[in-house]
């Protein structure tokens, strides 16, 4: 079962916490090895574009910034949060709307 836009954004933040560049497929990758997707799965996240809806609102709520087209950087705003909110927390977009 592939998980939802929601579920996706710390995971996503967490990842870009390394301040590098990241592609948009990267993302998807890494996103398929902490869910641990089948083939199927992966398949259907890419066609539902789950972690590029997840990117967009990290970046709606100043979290991520776009670098070029598919490319993608944590800004000092999710850094910031990566370093008061608990990994495990419930929710942790939840003040955002998320």
């Amino acid at each position: 079962m592939i998980p939802k836009i929601t579920e996706c954004m710390l995971p996503l933040l967490q990842y870009m916490g390394d301040k590098e560049i990241h592609s948009a497929e990267e993302c998807r990758e890494y996103i398929s090895r902490v869910f641990n997707l089948s083939n199927d799965d992966k398949a259907l996240l890419k066609s539902t574009d789950r972690v590029g809806w997840a990117k967009h609102y990290l970046r709606i709520i100043g979290m991520l910034e776009t670098v070029s087209r598919g490319r993608y950087r944590i800004t000092e705003d999710g850094l910031r949060f990566l370093q008061v909110t608990p990994p495990t927390k419930e929710r942790p977009f939840k003040e955002y709307g998320y």
